[in-house]
């Protein structure tokens, strides 16, 4: 998607302090700015989820049990296991 976003100078000033800073094109900036504000809403929506805090901490108490499964074959063995 092609966008113009027109900004006051003083934040241009900033994104372009910025980019140079980072060794990054002043649209890299852009992006890398709004792909950390969308990060920062979907950690503060979870954050103030309670029904996905337990969810987490459930799978974290799994986790540190060992009662976590990875790869295909691990999956295949546990379903052949309870299919007996």
């Amino acid at each position: 998607m092609a966008m113009t976003l027109r900004l006051p100078p003083d934040i241009e000033d900033q994104l372009k302090r910025l980019a140079k800073h980072d060794h990054r094109s002043v649209q890299q900036q852009v992006v890398v700015a709004i792909e950390e504000y969308l990060s920062a809403r979907e950690t503060n929506e979870v954050l103030a989820d309670p029904a996905t805090l337990r969810d987490l901490a459930d799978a974290r108490e799994s986790e540190q049990a060992g009662d976590i499964l990875y790869g295909t074959d691990a999956v295949r063995a546990l379903i052949a296991e309870r299919t007996r």
